[in-house]
Formats: C-alpha cells, sequence, structure tokens
C-alpha cells in the first residue's frame, strides 16, 4: 500500500474488505478528503494499477508447468516442496483454501479491486471538476480503461471464456462496480459473463475517446494511447470480433512492416550482449523500449519458485520442450533461438529473464526488503500476434502468415543461421511449413484439437485457418510463458490438457470443465457472493497435496537480500547448443 495517496485510502479499504467479506469499517467514508483538483485526481489515478499478479494462478494452471515430483521418462521422482501449499491447490485445478497471500486468488481479487475503486473515485472528482469547466479528457481516458482493464483481468481469471452472444449469458460472471462503495455490507450480484465482457467494451471504447500522453513523465507506467489500443485490441481477439482486433492492432503498429519490426524488442542485443540475468530482466522491462507499451510493478513471490529449494513446480520437461527448447516451423535446432535461458538447477527447470524479480530494501543495514515482480502487461510482441490471430479467422492466410514471420524475424538473433532463412535475410515462413508443422494428428502439444465449435457453433475454421491459428498459439505460448496468457489460450480455444501431480494418476482438464474458471476467494464466498460450480467433467483425482511454506497473512514476504543474493548466485545461463 506505500504508493496509496492518504485521500483515498479509505475507499480502497472500504471495497477491498467488502468484497473480501471484511467487518472493519467503523468510521464515515465521507471523512475522505475531497480530491478537488486535476493534480489529486493525477495522483490519485497512480495508484489506479493493481500490485497483484494475476498471471501467476492462471500460469500455474496451464500446461507451461509440470510437477517436478512426479515419475519423469525414467521413472524418477523427487521430493521437492511447493513455495507455499497454494501452489499444490492451484495445480491440481482446486479452490485455494489455504492461503491469503502474494499470488493467491484472495490478494488478486483485493488487488483489482483497490485499482478500480481508485478509478472510479477519480470518475467521480472528474464529474465534479468536469461542472467547473475544467477540462478532464485524459484522465478520464485513463480511469475508465483502467476500470475496464481490472475488470477484465478479473474476469479472464474467475469467469469461463467468451463463447457467444448467447451461451455467454449462461455463465456468471463478475459484479461490475462502476461508482465509489459507501455502503456497509452490500449486496453484490456478479450477473454474467456476457454482462461484464459488454460493460469492459462500453468503458473500453469510452476511454479510447479520450486517452492522452499529455501528462505522463513516463507514459509506459500508465495507459497510454498505444497501450490502450493494444488493450482493445487483445480484448476484441478474445471476444472473437476479428475486425476491430484488427483495426486496434494496426494503430498499435502500423500497416508498414519496417515499423512494425523496429517496434519489437532487441533479442538479438539482449542474447548476445547481457550476461547476467539482472542486466537481462532490466532490458526486458525497460521503460525506454518501445516494445514495452504498459509496464508496472507488482507484489509477487512467484520467482522463487524457480529455485530448486521451492521448485516443485516449474517449466520443465514436456513443458520446456515444447517452448524454449523446442523446434518450430521456421527453426529446426533443439531450443527456439531468441531467447536465453536461465536456470538454478540442470534437473528442475528453467525461466526466461523477465520472470526473475527486483528487490526494494526496507532497511538496508540488516539487508532486508521485498521482492517485486514487473509485470509487462502489453508489449508490441503480444499485439503482433493478436494481429495474426485475427487475420488467420479473417481468412488473411497469408497476412496471418507475415505477422507470424515478423514475430520471428524479431527473435532472430543470427547466429549461425538457427532461423530459417530466405537469401535476402528474412525468415522462411510459408504455409507449406505451417502445414507440415502443424499437421493434423502430429504432436498434441503443437497440433492441439481446438474445440472452437463447441464453444460457438458458428466459429467455423477451414483446415487452413487451423493450422495458422496452432502457430499463432505456440508462439504465443513462448511469448507470453510466465505471464499467464497461455491459460487464457487454452480457455479461449477449449484446448485439453492433462497434469499429473506427485505419483497421483494423470488428471485431464476437458474443453467444457468447470474448472477452467478459477474459485472465487474463499473469503468473498463467505461473504455471499455465489462461488463457480464445479461439475468435473474430466478426470476427478483425490489430491494428496504436500506442504509447502507457512501460509501468511497476505502481506508482503520480508525476505533477506542475504538470502536472495545467495540464491541468484546461483542461476546460470544455458548455452543454445
Amino acid at each position: 500500500m506505500k504508493k496509496n495517496k492518504i485521500f483515498y485510502f479509505a475507499a480502497l479499504t472500504l471495497v477491498v474488505g467488502l468484497m473480501s467479506g471484511c467487518n472493519f469499517l467503523d468510521k464515515n467514508p465521507d471523512m475522505r478528503a475531497s480530491i478537488d483538483t486535476k493534480d489529486k485526481v493525477r495522483l490519485l489515478l497512480v495508484s489506479a494499477y493493481t500490485n497483484a499478479n494475476a498471471g501467476i494462478i492462471c500460469e500455474f494452471s496451464s500446461d507451461n508447468v509440470i510437477d517436478n515430483n512426479s515419475p519423469d521418462e525414467y521413472n524418477h521422482t523427487n521430493s521437492l516442496l511447493a513455495l507455499d501449499k497454494m501452489y499444490d491447490e492451484i495445480f491440481a485445478w482446486l479452490p485455494v483454501v489455504s492461503s491469503d497471500q502474494q499470488d493467491s486468488p484472495k490478494y488478486i481479487w483485493d488487488g483489482c479491486y483497490s485499482a478500480i475503486a481508485a478509478c472510479n473515485q477519480a470518475l467521480q472528482a472528474i464529474a465534479q471538476l468536469e461542472e467547473k469547466g475544467i477540462n478532464m479528457n485524459a484522465e478520464k481516458g485513463e480511469a475508465l480503461i483502467s476500470r475496464a482493464y481490472h475488470h477484465f483481468l478479473l474476469a479472464t481469471v474467475f469467469c469461463q471464456t467468451w463463447k457467444d452472444d448467447v451461451q455467454s449469458k449462461q455463465d456468471s460472471g463478475i459484479h461490475y462496480m462502476t461508482e465509489p462503495e459507501t455502503r456497509v455490507k452490500p449486496v453484490y450480484s456478479r450477473g454474467s459473463v456476457y454482462d461484464t465482457y459488454k460493460a469492459i467494451e462500453k468503458d473500453l471504447e469510452e476511454g479510447l475517446k479520450y486517452v492522452s500522453d499529455e501528462y505522463y513523465s513516463v507514459p509506459r507506467y500508465h495507459f497510454n494511447i498505444k497501450a490502450a489500443h493494444a488493450f482493445a485490441a487483445r480484448f476484441y481477439v478474445y471476444t472473437r470480433q476479428w475486425d476491430k482486433a484488427l483495426e486496434h492492432a494496426n494503430y498499435v503498429l502500423t500497416t508498414n512492416d519496417d515499423a512494425t519490426l523496429g517496434m519489437l524488442f532487441d533479442a538479438g542485443n539482449i542474447i548476445k550482449n547481457i550476461t547476467d540475468i539482472s542486466s537481462e530482466l532490466n532490458a526486458w522491462i525497460d521503460a525506454n523500449s518501445p516494445a514495452n507499451l504498459l509496464i508496472y510493478t507488482t507484489m509477487s513471490q512467484a520467482s522463487y519458485t524457480v529455485f530448486t529449494d521451492y521448485g516443485r513446480y516449474q517449466l520443465a520437461r514436456e513443458a520446456r520442450d515444447h517452448t524454449l527448447r523446442g523446434s518450430g516451423p521456421c527453426w529446426s535446432t533443439s531450443a527456439f533461438p531468441g531467447l536465453n535461458r536461465w536456470r538454478v538447477s540442470d534437473q528442475y527447470g528453467s525461466f526466461v529473464a523477465w520472470f526473475y524479480y527486483l528487490f526494494e530494501y526496507t532497511d538496508k543495514v540488516n539487508g532486508y526488503g521485498y521482492i517485486h515482480g514487473v509485470t509487462r502487461a502489453f508489449t508490441t510482441n503480444e499485439t503482433l500476434l493478436c494481429r495474426a490471430e485475427a487475420k488467420a479467422n479473417l481468412n488473411d492466410i497469408d497476412g496471418a502468415i507475415n505477422d507470424l514471420r515478423m514475430w520471428a524475424q524479431g527473435y532472430d538473433v543470427n547466429d549461425g543461421g538457427r532461423m530459417d532463412t530466405l537469401p535476402n535475410g528474412d525468415v522462411n515462413l510459408s504455409l507449406a511449413k505451417i502445414k507440415n508443422f502443424y499437421k493434423e494428428g502430429g504432436d498434441a502439444q503443437y497440433s492441439p484439437v481446438l474445440h472452437n465449435q463447441d464453444i460457438s457453433s458458428s466459429w467455423t475454421l477451414s483446415a487452413d485457418q487451423i493450422a495458422v491459428i496452432r502457430c499463432a498459439l505456440h508462439f504465443r505460448r513462448i511469448e507470453t510463458l510466465h505471464t499467464g496468457l497461455r491459460w487464457h489460450d487454452l480457455k479461449r480455444y477449449g484446448i485439453e490438457i492433462t497434469h499429473r501431480q506427485g505419483t497421483d494418476p494423470v488428471r485431464t482438464l476437458v474443453w467444457n470443465d468447470d474448472r477452467r474458471a478459477i474459485q472465487l476467494p474463499k473469503e468473498v464466498i463467505s461473504a455471499g457472493m455465489s462461488a463457480n460450480p464445479r461439475v468435473i467433467k474430466g478426470d476427478n483425482v483425490d489430491s494428496n497435496l504436500e506442504g509447502g511454506m507457512p501460509v501468511t497473512n497476505g502481506e508482503p514476504i520480508l525476505t533477506s537480500i542475504i538470502e536472495a543474493r545467495a540464491m541468484g548466485a546461483q542461476v546460470t545461463r544455458e548455452t543454445n547448443d
């Protein structure tokens, strides 16, 4: 809560407390200091961004993480601890009941609704200032889009995927907050996924009319113009409004290939010239990089899951073999050539530098402080893949392949021809190569069954479209490692996955399993909000959960910098050989 300003602290506390079932409100909310100037509104909007990492719970639910305690190809098992018992529950697709600490459903829920409360408080003040003739367009745009974004985060975690205008009215949404809360123990209704997404769309479209870069000292720490359009591109991809997705992605990227390529991450420079993980992390989260459109810091302990002491669940084995160490349609080596792979142990897994942590001192003398993560909420690389997916669904196969080629071109590090290239230096990617690599009946992780027509009967795709979409999803899987977006993609296309926990039988998550909507925090359910249904259509295996770290009270974990440095010293970079 360090960044929260005193004049709206009560508003945030009120909403978080009510949404999580607490009864600690004992003061009139009107005791808040008034927000009566443009500058105060701008200060308020600094905290219109969650400090919770909404992606971690999704990442550990997806096929990007395996259990190192399950038998490997040699039937060898480990006895590693999870970072917290919560991760055992998440990986088993069970409700999280053991923890309300960082990265838990409650922490995500509270963090998003805190940001939404700041937006609503700002919008109320903006309306009052506009009545006095003060132009508040830029502030209004940021507040509306941030409110839409944080409801979108909640919906993608706690709700089923968007299906269509009819079916999405049958699935439970999340409560859409549009006003500051001033009541004690209010009763909230969830509405439907349809209601939630239409409210998001309304705020998003209204906010796009006003969003501006005019007052930001560091635009990429706020919803600037390009970040807002990147959000719109992703939102319209998720709701299958392909023409709108294309329009907003084009706004971000332009329609000029050379200009687009110039906006992507300089992966070649990173992989060739940076040799330590902290420097590489700083390169990926650089606020001056044209590839970063919106970044913000979060209180997250998730990066500690890469360390051997807590390394039960990691990007390892088949998950790593189909991403960082896998082949592709335009690279033939046994590893994706455009990203460094870092590891703590040869045995337990790898990770990409953007998953590493930053450290904030609170006591330099004794070496204590907080670990932080950095969320790269929107990047040009991911927006390019949104555009490729939109074009594929619009049956612009050549346009989609060109976007996919440019994405690969951005990761062509020119270190001995690891990417397949043409004589002119362009990455060689064609429909024939894509169809051959993502062929029907091939490797199930590269060529998964897409349940598009099960999700919506009107969503029909040709064989060419399916192959190109599989390529886009494969590239997205690499591009969005550790962010949780892979879980969204699995839900959107109904891709079925398996998890094996310890020596238990394999669990299967089928396309229409209720567990694709992560269960609401237990405190929210106790306060009276309806829980997500739990009709398990895949395998239902009793969980044999093993203990991890002690449960905390939800506050950021204070960690010794000495311990962090000791663990950090063990991090090594893998070779691409």
